[in-house]
């Protein structure tokens, strides 16, 4: 939905400007649009720190070391390779491990769609946004709102160089 609306966004305003109305998407109509209820839940905070790779491991059912070993650094940024992931999520299928499967599905899902940084990478950012809803029910609809935002005026700026 949102980028269909990118064509009508209006940095200016930060709204999608129609001919007769404007829409500014709030954070309860991106609860709505992400069926991410914010009830019970207290919003995603940065806690300046990384989520420790034994936290990770135990959420990804993989070991330390091996989680050490398939940690990447691309462009001064760490992470795991899209392509791990996806190999990875294989793996899991076959085992028929459901659970894990899901989990390591959200996160490829939260650093391939939701939040992109670096290209092939799924970045220790993403990595802690999924870690904080993950273990602490931390909601990241504000984070994706902001990042919805951020992307919009960026591409505004691109498009305004070229």
């Amino acid at each position: 939905m949102i980028t269909a609306f990118a064509q009508y966004y209006d940095p200016p305003v930060r709204a999608f400007t129609f001919q007769d109305f404007q829409l500014v998407p709030v954070i309860e109509e991106f609860e709505q649009i992400l069926d991410l209820s914010l009830k019970g839940r207290s919003p995603y905070k940065y806690a300046e720190h990384h989520a420790s790779v034994s936290t990770l491991s135990g959420i990804m059912k993989i070991h330390p070391r091996e989680l050490e070993s398939v940690l990447v650094n691309k462009k001064g940024v760490r992470g795991f390779t899209p392509k791990f992931l996806e190999n990875y999520l294989r793996q899991l299928a076959d085992e028929e491990n459901w659970e894990t499967f899901m989990d390591v599905l959200t996160l490829t899902l939260y650093g391939i769609t939701l939040f992109p940084n670096v290209e092939d990478l799924v970045d220790y950012a993403t990595i802690d946004v999924f870690v904080a809803s993950k273990t602490r029910s931390e909601n990241s609809v504000p984070i994706i709102l902001a990042n919805v935002y951020t992307a919009l005026h960026l591409c505004y700026d691109m498009g305004k160089r070229s």
